[in-house]
């Protein structure tokens, strides 16, 4: 019963930390190669990681009956909405619903972004994802430069510094290989 009670207070002691607010969460840096990412859209059109390169791509992995998922759904539409005609692009991975499932949540929260399915989890494994949502900063390179496991404000003061200055040097290469040409 003592050892009991010892690992209840330890467990409760731990939550706090575990348990902060969405806009608290701070974008980790992490360095390192994209795994593969070749998924079709709601419409069935085929989406390939590589295709966007010279952007820097938010990819986030979410399902509709996670509420953390749903709750920064907004946030990510107003990022996305403050980069517009720039070298930005969010591709939103469902994981394991179906187009009907997705596209019902949509009517209730509307984005303009690109919605990926990932039926059979092969996306899910291959990004080693273990919770939900689960976000990656990739650079226009191709190379996850950040990433996140939670929910978070995407157009708050951190994101909005850490992604813009990304966006800022893809513009700025982008223009320089349109000067030289």
């Amino acid at each position: 019963m003592r050892k009991t009670l010892q690992w209840l207070l330890l467990l409760l002691l731990a939550l706090p930390p575990a348990a902060g607010s969405v806009a608290a969460r701070q974008l980790k840096p992490h360095v390192g190669e994209t795994p593969s990412l070749a998924l079709p859209d709601l419409n069935g059109r085929l989406h390939r990681l590589e295709d966007y390169r010279g952007q820097v791509v938010l990819v986030n992995f979410w399902a509709t009956w996670c509420p953390p998922c749903r709750a920064e759904m907004p946030s990510m539409q107003r990022l996305q909405d403050k980069l517009a005609g720039q070298p930005f692009t969010i591709l939103a991975v469902d994981m394991g619903e179906s187009e009907h499932q997705v596209k019902e949540f949509l009517k209730e929260v509307p984005v303009s972004f690109t919605i990926l399915m990932d039926k059979d989890g092969t996306a899910l494994r291959a990004w080693k994802v273990r919770a939900f949502p689960t976000s990656f900063v990739v650079d226009a390179e191709g190379r996850i430069r950040y990433s996140l496991f939670g929910a978070k404000e995407w157009d708050d003061p951190d994101a909005l510094e850490k992604v813009g200055a990304l966006v800022k040097a893809a513009s700025s290469r982008r223009a320089g290989r349109e000067a030289a040409r």
